[in-house]
């Protein structure tokens, strides 16, 4: 979705371009210049420094003086077409698509009683994603056996192991909807789901 981070008065933002469609390896951190020019570097190297001596330094200007050394020339210019193209298709209408897969997956994961998803049940109050997990499946087989069917999804505890104590669950399934994904897509997991139970618990 848009994010207007100067009407939101954001301090910081960061964001990864492998979540929008870009390369792998970069991203963007986005910050006011009085908190990135009180901040100290945390990584050295070329082009961050506009003068050093054998005990003092004075950085260069923002943004150099956090990007020290070699820059992921191709990530950057990799990134910039994936923003242009999300741009013309428009972030209200990615949104809008992710809103009606979410909804209808929501709605199909409600069908299968050994399914618990997490989250809100208004996907008003969601992204594209979908964290669920079977009664007597462990996410990873389930993840593996879906894998076998041709459907991609994520298990583990991903990057959030606190949460899942406060869940009561190790891990979890996840399921990721996207402007490439469509309907069917939804209907093939909750198929396989099904096929699954009969794979591991034959029934």
């Amino acid at each position: 979705m848009a994010v207007d981070a100067r009407g939101m008065n954001t301090d910081f933002l960061a964001f990864s371009a492998h979540k929008m469609l870009g390369p792998t390896g970069i991203g963007v951190l986005y910050g006011k210049q009085a908190f990135l020019e009180d901040m100290e570097p945390v990584m050295y190297g070329g082009e961050m420094i506009s003068e050093v001596g054998f005990d003092s330094v004075s950085w260069a200007d923002l943004p150099w003086k956090f990007e020290a050394g070699t820059p992921n020339i191709a990530g950057a210019a990799g990134f910039a077409p994936a923003l242009d193209y999300l741009n013309n298709i428009g972030m209200d209408q990615i949104r809008a698509h992710e809103f009606e897969l979410t909804s209808y997956a929501l709605e199909r994961l409600a069908e299968l009683d050994h399914i618990k998803v997490f989250g809100p049940d208004n996907p008003d109050h969601r992204g594209g994603t979908i964290s669920f997990v079977d009664a007597d499946i462990h996410p990873h087989d389930l993840a593996q056996f879906l894998d076998s069917k041709g459907i991609a999804v994520r298990a583990g505890h991903h990057c959030a192991q606190p949460l899942m104590g406060l869940l009561g669950v190790g891990s979890t399934a996840r399921a990721s909807f996207y402007i490439y994904n469509h309907k069917t897509d939804v209907d093939d997991l909750i198929t396989a789901l099904i096929e699954a139970r009969r794979y591991f618990l034959s029934v």
